[in-house]
């Protein structure tokens, strides 16, 4: 902060968003959670009321703008509310992750000057609450956890199925069995059907790669499906309802576009 700037004071409003976001994501527990959960209560969690969340942040700004105040650097140490004058009121509707994100970077850099913040419950209070938001980022539960560079994949889609495993034949659709996959092809395909008969037996040496779906019948467990994608171990894998997902397949079909987003109704 420059010299002679104020230190920004948090606002109700904006602890009130964090200590929601916090609530509403579980990184809040009552001592009462806290003692049945026991050892399996998730170590980013906080024993906590919304009020106590919200008064250590209170605390920790208002200990922040003392020590700026004190290096005179800021002039507002008698504008800071005290931290046992907050009482918390929930944000109603739905909370925007980045918007939460934002809040608690600002909370970080208003608070942060604070003696011991590093050790501090407000410290670990707004980490967690950061890690929530980013988990809830669009697009970040479909991405893969173990990342691979893209391929070129230009070539027709191909179907995988197991001897005598029934399959949809449709035209541009190419369907062989997993001891018959190359390399290449496996590498270049712009979408791959696996049926889940031959989800285990996909050779060993076909590298990780998007675009990978498992495709079953209505007539079909849904197990035998989350059992492919276990098989397979591909990332960001789908699952495909047959005959549901006809209409998108086909269009894919004339296209070969290659799969980087979920299908609807599918």
């Amino acid at each position: 902060m420059a010299l002679n700037t104020p230190a920004p004071i948090l606002t109700d409003d904006h602890i009130d968003l964090i200590v929601t976001a916090a609530a509403r994501w579980h990184v809040l527990a009552s001592r009462t959670t806290a003692a049945f959960a026991g050892a399996g209560l998730e170590r980013h969690v906080l024993h906590a009321t919304e009020d106590q969340a919200g008064r250590a942040l209170r605390a920790a700004n208002t200990a922040a703008v003392r020590r700026l105040a004190q290096q005179g650097k800021s002039r507002m140490m008698d504008r800071t509310p005290g931290a046992d004058h907050y009482h918390h009121r929930r944000v109603e509707g739905t909370l925007d992750p980045v918007e939460v994100i934002k809040a608690v970077h600002a909370a970080q850099e208003m608070c942060s000057s604070t003696p011991g913040w590093a050790d501090s419950i407000a410290q670990r209070l707004l980490s967690a609450v950061n890690l929530a938001a980013e988990h809830r980022l669009p697009g970040y539960a479909s991405a893969p956890w173990n990342w691979t560079r893209p391929t070129d994949l230009n070539t027709a889609p191909l179907g995988i199925a197991a001897a005598g495993e029934e399959h949809p034949d449709l035209p541009g659709l190419e369907w062989t069995d997993p001891n018959n996959v190359s390399e290449d092809r496996w590498a270049h395909a712009s979408l791959v059907i696996v049926r889940p008969g031959a989800a285990s037996a996909i050779p060993a040496n076909l590298k990780a790669r998007t675009g990978v779906v498992v495709m079953i019948t209505e007539t079909e467990r849904h197990g035998d499906a989350w059992e492919a994608v276990t098989a397979l171990a591909m990332p960001a894998s789908q699952v495909w309802l047959w005959p549901i997902c006809r209409g998108w397949l086909e269009s894919h079909l004339n296209t070969h576009r290659a799969i980087t987003d979920p299908v609807a109704g599918v």
